[in-house]
């Protein structure tokens, strides 16, 4: 890590946490409060288990992936135009704030996840993935996804400010479509096709698949998401590329 991203990570980090310990509290609890009332609610409605998995932990593995995703897109879209102050400096380039952001995310993603199966695996719930390798395959993937995007908002801003706005737009419907609250099982087959287009969705029945010996998805493909996401990041970085100079403008 070089010394410019070591300092932007340092700034980033007290702006955004603070500089008192609770700030990395909600980090965790957030997602854990979540995922609690809404397993909260699933048992009331008398439902203990969704798929064959206790409902907490299909829960958590829906809404950590997914809360992971857009939390990075917004901050890699947003990243250039926050530290556009710091780009007048010759050792600050316009890819040291979004290497600075990717890193903050995903550090923090895998500290929650950890936090938060060692707690669940405290109260007796098996939590060890049935394939680790596809789990972090599906987590990588969705990491590419989120990047990709996120530099073409990043180039989208600089032209029209307004884009953050559109994001927030799209961020209900994306929850309610992307298999956080529920698996492709429970939809009937001849709605799959409404699903099927959306990325985020395979990578969350993907990861379910990986983490779950019961679970196998009907639905994710590999192939789809890894073409998604690499086109994404390739043309994320080609964006990036041609627009480096109206970040310094």
């Amino acid at each position: 890590m070089n010394a410019t991203v070591h300092a932007l990570l340092m700034r980033e980090l007290k702006t955004r946490f603070g500089t008192n310990r609770l700030g990395y509290f909600w980090a965790v609890a957030s997602p854990a409060a979540q995922a609690s009332v809404m397993a909260l609610i699933f048992t009331l409605l008398g439902r203990s288990s969704i798929s064959g998995i206790p409902v907490a932990l299909f829960l958590f593995t829906g809404i950590l992936p997914f809360k992971f995703f857009m939390k990075l897109l917004p901050q890699v879209g947003a990243a250039v135009s926050a530290n556009k102050a710091l780009l007048t400096y010759r050792q600050v380039t316009a890819i040291d704030p979004i290497i600075t952001r990717i890193l903050i995310e995903t550090v923090t993603f895998i500290v929650v996840y950890v936090l938060i199966l060692g707690t669940m695996a405290w109260l007796d719930f098996e939590v060890l993935p049935n394939d680790l390798l596809a789990l972090l395959a599906a987590c990588f993937l969705l990491l590419i996804l989120a990047v990709g995007i996120g530099l073409l908002f990043c180039c989208a801003v600089s032209y029209w400010p307004d884009t953050a706005k559109l994001f927030a737009m799209i961020t209900t419907p994306m929850y309610l479509i992307s298999g956080v609250l529920y698996s492709a099982t429970m939809i009937p087959e001849q709605y799959w096709y409404l699903f099927s287009w959306n990325p985020i969705f395979h990578l969350i029945e993907l990861s379910r698949d990986a983490f779950f010996v019961s679970y196998t998805t009907p639905i994710g493909d590999w192939y789809f998401v890894s073409f998604i996401a690499l086109t994404s990041i390739t043309l994320g970085l080609m964006a990036f590329r041609i627009n480096r100079h109206r970040f310094i403008n």
